[in-house]
């Protein structure tokens, strides 16, 4: 059993404090009900009785699952407005799916005229590529090829790639079935054509194309970067692509159309010839290389065709890549020169980007498109909810500063978050070289002879050096800018004597007691955090002196302690075999004894120093971890308080910070959602 180290908690004024102060307000209210209704059953004989709360359990990946989806549908109805409600519609209809067996939308979008390239036409490359993908090789031509060739590419055009053992019900079989023969169904009901087909190399992982022809462009900013922040939802490059907009005819002439938006997990974008390189490449899809990809039709000499995967363009050849399947159907003998014209052709690196996202997972896991939609989603999602709460904060003052008052607060949200990622890997890189390294090591059971004297040198130097030393120094930066915009916004001109000197400060450290017999006074001391404030957060400073002044000396005495015992123990036991060897006993009898007596010392003192080392490098890891979170709630709640102060300014403020509270829930739900996704399998 390791000796225990224990730590208190440290908490800094926000989720920290406010969870522990309501545990223990829980736990005092318990008690009280559980008193009460003892005192009732047994008048005589009145008794207390603690209710234990019920630990946590594990959730599971359908539980997990399940939960995310409800946070959308909750972020649905919080954030509506701000939200690109396709994807997001989408994204849960996905979530509802069975795991590793959702069905993936793929857009093929043939790439129109562009301000830049008015000529280019993707749209009948777009339609081939298509007939390239499903195409077997094996088989004759299917009339669905016939019908996918003359189609208009003008016309939006869904093609489900269904095998003959998908489907629920008896008619999707014996469609399945026919369609496997090679038959057509063509439903025009809905004014949208739809072509359900078979092919060997997509058949079974519920994929669906939508193909038709689309001029992307790039969404251009506003004419300056302050009024861009101001914008509030604005659409993205991404959403251009990955819901594109279908046109229903709605009257019998054709003349008036009915505009669909129709989301889609990736997006395959298609053009042709060199004017189409020179499109796709003003196009940043490069940013996006999960969710997008290029492919241009373009026939190159033999020794300068692309062979390369990754690649930011896929050059293919239809001409090439049909030439391949054509000798392959004409006998089988033409194996190898089929295989040189469809790798020459290109077709073969499409296929594997599309079948690497929408293979079934027999593991359960979710399919990466619909991981990379939710993301997708929470991301944008987060960028409009502070476009939001900047525009409120611009909103709020009537004078020239608050543009600059929003683009301040909507750089700090972006710089919190960056703070807290930088601040946890520095916390693990630099405690992984610490523990690992020469100084460390020195402090070895066997060392402890000579060197039970230099624990707490070396140790301290360790928290001293190695405890989060740039993330104090970010956070006083970041302190620095918070003060900034709190000036910047009025709301502090001088030092001291008002209330409003406490906005953009921070409260200090506080240790938390556990709740005993006196909860509530554990709850009144929980609730004293209103005092002396800070101009910086100091949970890391005030971590890093508590585990100095309490856990360094409590390892130094036990090291101690330890080199007592162990020699204490050997003498014992050298003096019991000699006594064993006075007493006519022979030389190896007393030698065993004394050796026996030494042995179990020595494993007696590595077992239990080397359990104290362990201990002390999780309590050091968990620690910073702690304070870590400490400084990121206190820092989250100062920006709050200031955001608070700087909207409640100006006319209709209270509708303002109704509006901010919103704002703060539906963030809120965005944090929910990214950990249910991280722990998502």
């Amino acid at each position: 059993m390791p000796p225990r180290l224990r730590l208190r908690p440290i908490l800094g004024h926000g989720q920290s404090l406010l969870t522990s102060q309501a545990q223990a307000r829980q736990q005092l209210i318990a008690r009280r009900r559980a008193s009460t209704a003892t005192a009732a059953a047994e008048p005589t004989e009145p008794a207390v009785v603690v209710e234990e709360p019920e630990p946590l359990q594990p959730r599971s990946s359908a539980q997990i699952r399940a939960d995310l989806a409800d946070t959308l549908n909750a972020l649905q109805q919080q954030a509506g407005v701000l939200l690109n409600i396709s994807r997001l519609q989408l994204a849960i209809r996905s979530l509802q799916q069975p795991a590793g067996q959702e069905s993936v939308r793929v857009a093929i979008l043939g790439l129109t005229g562009t301000p830049s390239t008015p000529t280019v036409s993707g749209g009948k490359s777009a339609k081939e590529l298509l007939r390239l993908i499903l195409a077997d090789p094996l088989q004759d031509e299917q009339p669905w090829e016939a019908q996918l060739a003359s189609h208009d590419p003008k016309k939006p055009l869904i093609v489900r790639v269904r095998g003959q053992t998908e489907g629920s019900s008896a008619a999707a079989t014996t469609q399945s079935t026919r369609t496997a023969r090679g038959a057509l169904r063509l439903d025009k009901d809905d004014g949208l054509a739809e072509i359900e087909i078979s092919s060997p190399v997509l058949n079974g992982n519920q994929l669906e194309f939508l193909v038709m022809e689309s001029s992307l462009t790039v969404p251009t900013p506003p004419a300056s970067a302050a009024s861009n922040i101001l914008e509030g939802t604005t659409e993205t490059f991404e959403e251009t692509v990955l819901v594109p907009t279908v046109e229903i005819p709605t009257s019998p002439d054709g003349l008036r159309f009915t505009p669909v938006t129709t989301p889609v997990h990736q997006a395959l974008v298609v053009a042709d010839g060199l004017l189409g390189v020179a499109a796709v490449a003003n196009l940043p899809l490069s940013a996006y290389p999960a969710e997008m990809k290029s492919a241009v039709n373009l026939r190159l000499p033999v020794a300068e065709a692309p062979t390369s995967s990754h690649l930011p363009i896929t050059m293919f050849d239809v001409a090439t890549s049909d030439e391949a399947i054509g000798l392959f159907r004409e006998s089988v003998a033409n194996a190898k020169a089929y295989e040189q014209l469809w790798m020459q052709g290109g077709v073969s690196n499409i296929t594997r980007w599309l079948r690497d996202g929408a293979l079934h997972r027999a593991d359960g896991t979710t399919k990466p498109p619909v991981r990379q939609l939710v993301a997708s989603v929470l991301r944008n999602a987060l960028a409009s909810i502070q476009s939001a709460e900047a525009k409120l904060v611009a909103a709020s003052t009537t004078t020239q500063s608050g543009i600059p008052v929003a683009r301040a607060f909507a750089s700090l949200n972006t710089g919190l978050a960056d703070w807290a990622e930088s601040a946890h890997a520095e916390l693990q890189t630099q405690l992984d070289l610490a523990f690992s390294g020469r100084r460390w090591r020195k402090l070895g059971w066997w060392k402890l002879f000579w060197r039970a004297d230099d624990v707490t040198m070396l140790s301290s130097g360790l928290v001293t050096q190695r405890f989060l030393p740039q993330a104090e120094q970010d956070v006083v930066f970041l302190a620095g800018r918070i003060d900034e915009a709190v000036r910047l916004a009025g709301l502090r001109t001088a030092e001291g004597g008002s209330n409003t000197t406490k906005i953009g400060m921070y409260p200090i450290p506080v240790v938390a007691v556990e709740p005993s017999e006196g909860a509530a006074d554990a709850v009144a001391l929980l609730s004293s955090a209103s005092g002396p404030r800070t101009k910086w957060p100091t949970h890391i400073a005030f971590t890093r002196r508590y585990l100095l002044d309490e856990t360094v000396p409590a390892l130094q005495a036990l090291a101690q302690k330890l080199i007592l015992q162990t020699v204490g123990t050997s003498s014992l036991t050298t003096a019991l075999a000699v006594l064993t060897y006075m007493s006519s006993s022979g030389a190896y009898e007393a030698g065993a004894v004394a050796a026996v007596g030494l042995v179990w010392s020595l494993g007696r003192m590595q077992k239990k120093w080397e359990a104290a080392r362990e201990f002390w490098e999780g309590e050091v890891r968990e620690e910073g971890r702690k304070a870590v979170r400490a400084v990121e709630t206190s820092v989250a709640v100062a920006l709050d308080e200031a955001r608070d102060a700087a909207v409640s300014g100006g006319q209709d403020g209270a509708d303002r910070r109704q509006q901010l509270r919103d704002l703060r829930q539906a963030r809120a739900l965005v944090e929910q959602a990214k950990a249910d996704l991280a722990q998502l399998n």
